[in-house]
């Protein structure tokens, strides 16, 4: 490649990590194309997510001029090299992870090498850890419930104690009434 396609290449990669700042780093060697094919398509539509093939040293120059990766001492250490591809996301890298292992499991050739979430580099193990994390949709879903269920039950208290005070307001009215 000669340096006029380096450079178009590395800016290609910051503009993506500025976009979508997270990422898993997977290495797809001894994959077939179709395997590829439908990795893609499977993180496309799960997550809307993009896989796309990295050159290494490229990559690693696009995340140390990247704005949106501060620490430019970021090292993967062995795992990085061979044939590699990242799959950019923005908030929604658990679901990525997801869609990542479960491909794993019938693609053993595919491997989680790394991640990058919120500023942290992640080792495989850590991202498959945030594969079992609830997507930002479902987070949501959780938090609205949990407002929402503290909020019915003091309302069932008020309309239980106002229908109390109901019975208690209309059985001295039919005392007095009787009496």
């Amino acid at each position: 490649m000669i340096k006029t396609q380096k450079v178009d290449v590395v800016t290609q990669l910051r503009e993506k990590l500025e976009v979508n700042p997270n990422f898993i780093v997977t290495s797809f060697e001894g994959l077939t194309v179709k395997s590829m094919e439908d990795l893609r398509k499977l993180l496309k539509k799960a997550t809307g997510s993009e896989l796309k093939v990295i050159k290494n040293n490229l990559f690693l120059r696009a995340l140390k001029e990247s704005q949106k990766h501060p620490d430019k001492s970021i090292n993967f250490g062995n795992d990085y090299h061979g044939a590699m591809a990242a799959v950019f996301s923005d908030e929604n890298l658990p679901s990525v992870a997801k869609v990542c292992k479960e491909f794993k499991k019938t693609n053993d050739k595919f491997e989680l090498k790394f991640g990058y979430l919120d500023g942290e580099v992640l080792d495989s193990k850590g991202v498959e850890a945030i594969a079992g994390l609830p997507s930002k949709e479902e987070l949501l879903a959780q938090i609205a419930r949990s407002i929402n269920s503290p909020a019915q039950s003091v309302a069932s208290a008020v309309n239980q104690v106002m229908a109390s005070l109901a019975r208690a307001i209309q059985a001295v009215a039919e005392k007095k009434n009787n009496g």
